[in-house]
Parts: structure tokens; C-alpha cells; sequence
């Protein structure tokens, strides 16, 4: 194959190369001769090679194909050049060369050149049918470029059209424009000639076949070939301009190509594509007309007027013909726009019309030199086509949004329908003329298939649930489709029946469209409603509770002030109140039943706060706030279920790109993670100082303090790395310093890397000083053992001293102590590494609660975009406040954010089951992961001593993981968990009864302890998998402390006889508004 399309291109390079050596020309009869000669060889040389190429195609046995037909029809008709018609060529000038005198050689020449023309248009001819076309579109984009060709042609005939004429001398191209058009012709010819090889050889589709015969393609190309070869001889007589002209003439041949291009072209995939093709060839228009009308409207300069033209020729002439010729080429712009959108938007190929015959106006008075009359028509036909232009924007916006809009695709739906209605209708009529002329039967049936395709396609596109309007769509086909076969086998009269079947269908379908348009329109305003009722609502409640706060004040305060003001409020409360009540009747009754039950409340409570009964009112008016409360959450689920029915008319648009459930999934995920953001941020946002001596009162007005000013870390940072280097603390004071400094770049894991350093450098200077005091005499010069008694107990139960009163003496502008105790300054530190690590954390959730959202955002229907968006926007302004060290203001909009995505989740759950799909919830995923089958609240008590994962149990120190326990069942309910000494049972044994817990140091039966450390990993890891994100740290933990023997974090030993079922002391854990209490270590 490779080797015929080499030998197929040298044919065809070689051909071209005759086709230039023909043309050219010399006014010497003897050079003239001599260049003939040359061709002539070179005609003999294609031959040859032509032939050679055909038996090297026969050797090698290759079937006879199109290929082989041209190049035999070429290598034939280069023959006969050679042999016949070149030699004429050559004897007329051999006879222009020995003619007796001047006029006999012209006379030859004359004819040589005849004979010449004929055989160049052979050649190109052959160069034609050489330059193979694959499909339709090659030939279609051919035959665009022709007809482009055919415009400049008729432009350069309307400026021969001005030249002057002089007697006896020729001042126009007559000629060469006459050779331009046949060569033209030429080419139109050689494209309908493939176009029957394709229909011959059957190449084409049956679509595409359909759309060829449909057109009358062919025959009309063979046609317009013919009336293109008779504008050529208008062309030489200088027939340019006026009735039977040929600028007439080439006007017909520019629009026929035009549109025969349009008939052979693969037509647009969908309406959206054909809309966005019309759009693109408008505004091509509009680029032609609007350069036009700027050029029209300028005065011309001297030097342009001046400029070099033909001798006898008027500037002003010159000019208005150009932007006559101009003002042609913006007519076919604006020709080749309506038909774009014939089918896509008829309504805007009508609006086009009278852009076009503006043009043609504005193109008469440019004909006429004058060029200020053109200015009205052209201003005109600019603002058809911009408004044209706005309608196809329009109308692209709202397919658009149709993809997205359930109210938007039902109202295009309607749209699309009206239109096939007409179309149908306009097809009956053309039945009827059918049924008696049957010659016309063939336009009707071309009609009612383009109508059954248009059905057909509106009936696969997406669109809401609508049972009723699919049925009529579908009822609409079936009949399209049986009128057409009736129409295709010439039976007009048997097709009126099912063409009026499906009139009758389609507007049921329009109908069915309408009422489902109606109803998502009325469920829109209703979600509006529903939402401004909610949040009216929420704000009465909100002033209901001030309201009642604000009376239980006053019923504390012993001076027992008149509350006939809060009376007045209450009363003000009351017919908002009320109005919403009335509202709600129709929207959520429950709603409704709930606000009257407070508006009750609300009259109790004004009575009773104008009788001076405060406490009585303050519990009614909180009473009323709580029943507001639960209205408003009735309204949340009303508006989700709403919503809900949005969603799935949302997904029912987008199947492959809108899924609910996969979106539920991904909130689940988002609102877990901004949960956990918050609870850290919350964390973060503690306190930093919490006094660990002084007495209650001191103590309290420290928190209170604190909780005002809420000091940043960086600034309790720099506090400590300043006073450690006051007191010569340098190592201290350094890593302090190099931590603050990491604060400030929002490096948080270097903060806490330094910030560790500097604790330990303050912990051995606190250690030093207590060995120090321990080691010093009393007043015998003994050690002090009330010293030592007193550091065995625990730190909360430490006496104060009298320098720790000291301490807080003196303070500086931010309540911090001037002079600060290392042991201060140690206990400020791991307060600062407590809130940097929970800010760390914060980050962390916050990071991935984004990420979760964006995926949720990706397959999430319209209905919640606005929610995810703004918890989105939450998210993100929390990020930033983290990282400017403001854990609280984050930790509000985390909180928030999960509150508007909790609302989303429900939407979307709503919507998921409405499909038979699974919902989601936060949490969900972890449960399952742990193989237990348990929901939040089957872990809401946390873990007790003695038992398993189970409400109100526990690990208890004393076992591991025992005997028999199988893979994935977690901790096992009603087992012991001890992790020191017991055996199993849960009183331990006989001989461990009376006896203390020696923590790691006594051994017992304990498989968790024994295990290698590769088998323990395996364990621990399987046992993270079970437990919440947000426990499993401190469980991790907990198990390094029991493993590492920390002496500091074990219970006090029991005394010898003391009960063994006393309860243990409990460590608890907290993570956010969940526990987890283990037995065994005190709390931190």
C-alpha cells in the first residue's frame, strides 16, 4: 500500500509540474515553439512513468481500484495530448514562425493558443481527479474554498465592471477572470465526480448516504458545473454587471457551493454544538460588518486618494467599489450564519433576514458612489446582527444550564417541543399536498424523518423524572417512525393518521412539561419560604433565651427588681411569633403546631413577668425558646426533603457526573474531619495559664483573667524564652527562643520540636532545685520528712507555699508573673506544647475536611452547591485564622461549617434513598472498618474498667488479649482488659487477692505483654483500626506508658487488706464532647 501511494504522488507531483510549463507564455512565435516542445516532452515523460506505475500495480497483482481507474483515465488522456493535440499546438506554431507576414503568424498563434487553453484545462482536469478526497467532509471543505474562490471573482468582475472603456483598446481582465472561472468549474467538477465514486463504490454510511440523496448532491453538483462553464463566455464578452451578467450569475454559484458544502458536511453532534457553530459564524459577521461600517464612515485620506491606480480610473469610484466589495464578502458572512442556525434556532435565522437585506442596500448605494447614503442600512444591519448574536447567547446560557437546572431543561424541553409541533404541523401540510400531487411525497417523507430525529433526540436527552411526558415522547416516535416508513413507500394518505397520532402526543408531552416546569417552581419558592421561616425562627428563639436568661437574673438578684420591661418584650415577641405560626400552616404543619405551643408559652411568660414572677416567666419563656428551637429544626427537615426532590431532578441531568450517595460519602468524611478541627481548635484555645498554686480565689481570678485576654502561644513563648534568660537559664532560654521564632513562621512542628527541648531544660533545672531543698537539714539536721511525704502525694494535692504566694504578687500588663518560678515557667511550657499540638491537629482535620469537600463539591447535584460552598468558604477562613494563631475564632467557623454540611448530608441522604442508595454519616466508615457493626452510640460512654467496647465499659489493667479471642472482634464484651498481673479472672486469683499491684514490675499470664514486639505491632495496629481517629493517639499512649514502666503515671499502691474491688483510680480522656476512661492512671 505504502509503495502505491509513493508511485500515486509521484503521478500526481509530476502532472503539476506539467501544468505551469503550459500557461506560461512569450509574444515570440519562436520561443513560443520552442516551450511547446518542452511540454510536450514533459508530457511524454508523465505518460511513460503513468503507464510504468499501472504494470507495476498488475505485476504485483493488486486489485483494481479507484486508484488504477484515474491513473489509467490520466495516462490515456496524457497520451492522447502528447500524440494529438500538443502536435497541433506545435504545427500552428511552426506555421506562426515561416508565415509570410505579420498578420498570417498572428492568426496562427492565434489558434495555437486556442488549442493551448484546452489543453491546460485538460491537465488541470487530471490534477484534479489525481488530488483523491477520503469522505465527505474533504469534499465538503473543497467545495467551501471554492465557493470562497467564486466570491472573490464575483468582486473582481464589480471592479472590472468600473474600468473605463476605450475604443479599440482593452482595459479590463475579461480574459484571465474568464480562465479563473472555467478553472473553477474545473475543480467543482473534479470534487462531484469522487462524490460519485463514493455513492458508486458504496464508501458512504447509510446516514451519510441518506444525507447525499437527501441533498440531490450529486445531480445538483453536475448541474451547477454546467452553469459555471455557461458564466464563462459572459466572463470574455465583459458581461460583468445587470441582468443575465455574470456577477449575477456568480452570486447563484457562490450560494449553491455554499450550501452544498453545508449538505455534505457531517452535520453538528447535538443542538448545543449546532447553537455554538451559529454563534461562532455571527460573530464573524459581525467582525466583517463592523470593519465595514468603520471604513465607510472614515474620511479617506490625500495620500490614499493619491495612491497608484489604473490610468483614467476615479479615486472616489475606486473607493466605494472596495467597500462595496467588502460590504459582498459581509453579506455571504452573514448568509453563512442563518443557515447555521436554521436548525439549531430558527428564530434567530429569521432575525438574520433583514440583517441580510440591509447589507444588500447599504451594497446597492456603495454600487451607486454613494457612500454616505450606505451608512444608515449598514448601522441597521450591525444591530440585527448583534441582536442575533444576543439571542444565541441567551440561548447557549440556558442549555447550559439546562445540563445543571432541572427548571431550565423542562422550560428548553417545552421549548424544543413547540418547535417540533410546528415542524409536525408544517409536515401534514406538506402530506396533504403528497397525497394529491404524489410527486411531492419525497419532501414530505425528507420532512417527517428530520421531525422523528428531533423527537427522537429530545427523548434521549436528560431530563427530571417525568413518567407521563417520556410515555407521550415515546408515543410521539412510534408514530413519526410509521409515518415516515408510510411516506417511504408512497402512501401519504395511510401517514395522516399516525402524523396526527403524534401531533396529539407531542402535546401531551408539552403539556406533561408544563405542569412539571409549574411544580418545580413552586417547590423552589416554597424552599425559600421554608428558609426565611427558619431563619426567623432561629431568631426568635434566640431572643426568646436572652429573654429568659435575662429573667432569671432577676429572679436570682435579692433586691427583686420589677421585671414589667422584660413583660414588654415578651409581649413584642408575640405576634412575630405568631405571623410565622400562620405561615407555616400550609408549609410544615408540624412546624406550626410546635410555634403555637410556644406562642402559649409566650403569653404564661409575659403574665407571669408583669406580676413580678420571674422565675416562673423566665422557665416559660425558656420553654418558648426550646419549642422555637424545634420548629425551626421541623422546618430544617422540610426544607431538606425539598431539597432532597432537587437533587434527584439534578442528578437525573448529569447521570454520569451527579451521584448522591458518593457525594453523602465524602460530606461524611468533610463534616467528621471540621468536627475534629473544632474539638482541637477548642483545645488550642484553652487557657494557657492555670495556676498551679495559690488559693481558689487567686486561682479564679487568674482563669477569669486569662479567659478575657486569651494570650496568643507566640506571646507565652516569648514570655518564657525573655524570663529564663533574665534568670540564666540559657539553654532554656535558647530553646525557647528558636521555638517562638518557628511560632512566628507558622512552622508548628518546629515550635513543638524546640518547644520540647525548652521543657526539658526547665525540668532538670526544676529537679535540681528539688534535690537541692530535699537535701538540706532541718532545725535537728535531719532531712525534712515532711517535705518528702508531702512530694509522694499528687500534684493536686501539693500545699501551697509560701513563695508560690509570692508568685503571683506581682504581675505584669498581661496578668504574667514578674518573676516566675521555673516550675512556672515548666508548667506554662507544656501548657504552650498542649495547644500547639491541638493546633497542629486542627490543621491537619481542617486539611482534610477541605479535601473531602471538594470531592463531595465534584459529585454533589446544584441543590447543596450553595451550602458546600459557603462551609467551603468556613473552611477556609478558619485555615487562615489558624495559621495567625486563633484557634477560637477557628474552631466557631469549623463548627459552623460542619453544621451547614450536616444540613447538606441530610439533602443528599434523602436523595441517595430516593434512588435506592445507601445515605452516610459521619462516623460510618470507622465502624465499619473496625468489623463491630457499632454506631456512635454504642460508644458514647467510653471504656469503663472491666469490660470491652460497650456502653459503660472499659479496659481494665489486667489482661490482654485472651485466650480464644478472634480476629476482628475487637475488645470483647464483658471481658477484662487487665494489662499487669491477673490471669483472667476478673477478681484475680486466690493468691492475688489481698495483694497490691506492683505495675510492670510483677508478672502475670498476660498474652498482650509476652508478645514479641513484630506480633504486639500486628495487635496494636489492628486495635487502631477499631477505635475513633480522635482516641486512638491517647490509646497509643496509654499503652507506651504501661509498656515504658513510667513510675510518675502509676496509682498509689494498696495497702495490705484493703478491699480488692475498691475502685481504681480512672484516667479519662477527652476528645471533644466524647470519653474514654482507663483504670489504672491518674488523669492528666
Amino acid at each position: 500500500m505504502t509503495a502505491r501511494r509513493g508511485w500515486f504522488v509521484a503521478a500526481l507531483v509530476l502532472v503539476g509540474t506539467v501544468v505551469p510549463m503550459a500557461i506560461s507564455q512569450d509574444p515570440e512565435a519562436i520561443k513560443q515553439r520552442d516551450e511547446q516542445k518542452k511540454v510536450k516532452a514533459r508530457v511524454d515523460e508523465a505518460a511513460r512513468r503513468t503507464s510504468s506505475t499501472l504494470d507495476a500495480m498488475m505485476f504485483q497483482r493488486l486489485a483494481p481500484n479507484a486508484e488504477q481507474k484515474m491513473l489509467r483515465g490520466v495516462a490515456d488522456d496524457l497520451r492522447g495530448l502528447s500524440q494529438e493535440q500538443m502536435a497541433q499546438v506545435l504545427a500552428h506554431l511552426e506555421k506562426a514562425v515561416n508565415a509570410p507576414n505579420p498578420v498570417a503568424a498572428t492568426q496562427e498563434q492565434k489558434e495555437a493558443y486556442a488549442k493551448h487553453l484546452r489543453i491546460v484545462q485538460q491537465l488541470k482536469v487530471m490534477l484534479g481527479q489525481l488530488d483523491v478526497i477520503k469522505n465527505l467532509d474533504e469534499a465538503a471543505e473543497r467545495l467551501e474554498l471554492a465557493a470562497e474562490k467564486q466570491i472573490k471573482l464575483v468582486t473582481a468582475a464589480h471592479t472590472n465592471s468600473t474600468l473605463p472603456a476605450r475604443s479599440g483598446f482593452r482595459m479590463d481582465d475579461r480574459e484571465e477572470l474568464a480562465i479563473e472561472q472555467a478553472d473553477l468549474r474545473t475543480e467543482v467538477l473534479a470534487v462531484f465526480k469522487q462524490v460519485k465514486r463514493f455513492i458508486d463504490e458504496k464508501q458512504l454510511t447509510p446516514e451519510q448516504l441518506a444525507r447525499v440523496e437527501k441533498a440531490e448532491a450529486h445531480a445538483r453538483g453536475i448541474k451547477l458545473a454546467a452553469d459555471m462553464g455557461n458564466t464563462v463566455p459572459a466572463l470574455r464578452a465583459g458581461n460583468f454587471v445587470g441582468e443575465g451578467g455574470a456577477v449575477e450569475r456568480q452570486r447563484r454559484h457562490a450560494k449553491e457551493l455554499k450550501d452544498l458544502a453545508a449538505a455534505l458536511r457531517n452535520p453538528p453532534g447535538n443542538r448545543m454544538e449546532a447553537l455554538k457553530e451559529a454563534q461562532k459564524q455571527v460573530a464573524k459577521a459581525i467582525d466583517a460588518q463592523t470593519k465595514v461600517n468603520k471604513d465607510t464612515a472614515e474620511q479617506p485620506e490625500r495620500v490614499e486618494l493619491e495612491r497608484p491606480r489604473r490610468p483614467g480610473t476615479d479615486p472616489k469610484t475606486v473607493r466605494a467599489n472596495e467597500l462595496a466589495n467588502a460590504q459582498t464578502k459581509a453579506e455571504f458572512a452573514t448568509r453563512d450564519a442563518r443557515k447555521a442556525a436554521e436548525k439549531a434556532a430558527p428564530e434567530v435565522a429569521d432575525a438574520l433576514k433583514p440583517a441580510e437585506t440591509q447589507q444588500w442596500k447599504a451594497e446597492d448605494k456603495l454600487r451607486d458612489r454613494d457612500i454616505p447614503g450606505a451608512q444608515e442600512p449598514q448601522e441597521k444591519a450591525l444591530e440585527a446582527l448583534k441582536a442575533a448574536k444576543d439571542e444565541l447567547d441567551r440561548q447557549i446560557a440556558a442549555a447550559e444550564l439546562a445540563k445543571v437546572d432541572p427548571l431550565a431543561a423542562t422550560k428548553q424541553a417545552i421549548e424544543q417541543v413547540e418547535q417540533i409541533i410546528k415542524e409536525q404541523k408544517d409536515t401534514n401540510a406538506k402530506t396533504e399536498k403528497a397525497a394529491e400531487q404524489p410527486n411531492r411525497t419525497p419532501d414530505a417523507a425528507n420532512a417527517q424523518k428530520d421531525v422523528a430525529k428531533k423527537t427522537d433526540d429530545l427523548r434521549n436527552t436528560p431530563l427530571p423524572p417525568n413518567t407521563d411526558a417520556k410515555k407521550a415522547l415515546d408515543k410521539a416516535v412510534d408514530a413519526q417512525k410509521q409515518a415516515s416508513n408510510k411516506l417511504d413507500n408512497k402512501k401519504p394518505v395511510d401517514a395522516k393518521p399516525n402524523q396526527q397520532e403524534a401531533l396529539k402526543a407531542l402535546q401531551d408531552a408539552r403539556d406533561e412539561l408544563e405542569k412539571q416546569a409549574k411544580a418545580i417552581e413552586e417547590r423552589r419558592a416554597e424552599i425559600a419560604k421554608l428558609d426565611e421561616l427558619k431563619n426567623k425562627l432561629e431568631e426568635l428563639a434566640k431572643n426568646e433565651k436572652e429573654l429568659a436568661k435575662a429573667a432569671d437574673k432577676a429572679a436570682s438578684d435579692p433586691k427583686k427588681p420589677e421585671t414589667g420591661d422584660l413583660a414588654k418584650k415578651q409581649d413584642d415577641l408575640t405576634p412575630p411569633t405568631k405571623d410565622v405560626g400562620m405561615e407555616l400552616k400550609e408549609l410544615a404543619p408540624d412546624a406550626a403546631k410546635k410555634v403555637d405551643e410556644a406562642t402559649t408559652k409566650q403569653e404564661g411568660a409575659k403574665n407571669d413577668l408583669a406580676m413580678n414572677m420571674p422565675m416562673m416567666g423566665g422557665e416559660k419563656a425558656m420553654d418558648a425558646a426550646n419549642k422555637l428551637a424545634d420548629a425551626a429544626k421541623e422546618v430544617q427537615k422540610k426544607l431538606d426533603e425539598k431539597k432532597s426532590q432537587e437533587a434527584v431532578d439534578q442528578a437525573a441531568l448529569q447521570p454520569n457526573k451527579v451521584d448522591p450517595q458518593q457525594a453523602a460519602q465524602q460530606l461524611a468524611k468533610a463534616i467528621e474531619q471540621a468536627n475534629m478541627a473544632a474539638d482541637k481548635a477548642n483545645m488550642a484555645d484553652i487557657p494557657i495559664v492555670n495556676p498551679m498554686m495559690g488559693d481558689k480565689g487567686m486561682m479564679d481570678d487568674m482563669n477569669d483573667m486569662m479567659n478575657k485576654k486569651k494570650l496568643s502561644i507566640l506571646k507565652l513563648q516569648k514570655y518564657i524564652a525573655k524570663k529564663a534568660a533574665e534568670q540564666k537559664l540559657l539553654d532554656s532560654a535558647k530553646a525557647a527562643d528558636l521555638a517562638a521564632q518557628a511560632l512566628e513562621k507558622g512552622d508548628l512542628p518546629k515550635a513543638v520540636e524546640h518547644g520540647y527541648k525548652a521543657l526539658d531544660e526547665l525540668k532538670k533545672v526544676c529537679e535540681a532545685k528539688e534535690k537541692n531543698k530535699k537535701a538540706q537539714p532541718d532545725e535537728k539536721g535531719q532531712p525534712d520528712e515532711n517535705r518528702l511525704q508531702k512530694d509522694e502525694k499528687g500534684a493536686n494535692d501539693k500545699e501551697l507555699q509560701p513563695e508560690d504566694k509570692k508568685l503571683f504578687e506581682e504581675l505584669d500588663e498581661d496578668g504574667l508573673p514578674v518573676n516566675p518560678t521555673p516550675e512556672f515557667l515548666a508548667e506554662l511550657q507544656q501548657k504552650i506544647l498542649e495547644a500547639a499540638k491541638a493546633l497542629q491537629q486542627s490543621q491537619q482535620a481542617n486539611a482534610a475536611a477541605q479535601a473531602a469537600l471538594q470531592q463531595a463539591q465534584a459529585n454533589a447535584p446544584m441543590a447543596v452547591q450553595n451550602q458546600l460552598q459557603k462551609a467551603g468558604e468556613q473552611l477556609g477562613k478558619a485555615n487562615d485564622q489558624l495559621q495567625q494563631g486563633q484557634p477560637g475564632q477557628a474552631g466557631m467557623n469549623q463548627q459552623q461549617a460542619a453544621q451547614g454540611l450536616q444540613q447538606a448530608l441530610e439533602a443528599l441522604n434523602q436523595a441517595a434513598m430516593a434512588q435506592g442508595m445507601q445515605g452516610a454519616q459521619p462516623g460510618m466508615g470507622m465502624m465499619a472498618q473496625a468489623g463491630m457493626g457499632m454506631n456512635m452510640g454504642m460508644m458514647g460512654m467510653g471504656m469503663q474498667p472491666g469490660m470491652g467496647m460497650q456502653p459503660g465499659m472499659g479496659m481494665q489493667p489486667g489482661m490482654g488479649m485472651q485466650p480464644g479471642m478472634q480476629p476482628g472482634m475487637g475488645m470483647n464484651m464483658g471481658q477484662p482488659m487487665n494489662m499487669g498481673v491477673s490471669e483472667g479472672d476478673v477478681n484475680g486469683s486466690d493468691k492475688l487477692k489481698n495483694t497490691g499491684s506492683a505495675g510492670n514490675n510483677a508478672t502475670g499470664d498476660s498474652n498482650f505483654i509476652k508478645l514479641r514486639n513484630k506480633d504486639r505491632d500486628k495487635v496494636q495496629q489492628t486495635a487502631d483500626t477499631q477505635f475513633p481517629a480522635e482516641f486512638r493517639e491517647l490509646i497509643k499512649q496509654y499503652n507506651i506508658n504501661i509498656k515504658n514502666g513510667k513510675p510518675a503515671g502509676m496509682p498509689p499502691l494498696r495497702e495490705a487488706g484493703s478491699d480488692p474491688q475498691a475502685p481504681r483510680p480512672v484516667t479519662t480522656l477527652r476528645a471533644g464532647n466524647r470519653t474514654c476512661r482507663f483504670a489504672g492512671l491518674p488523669s492528666q
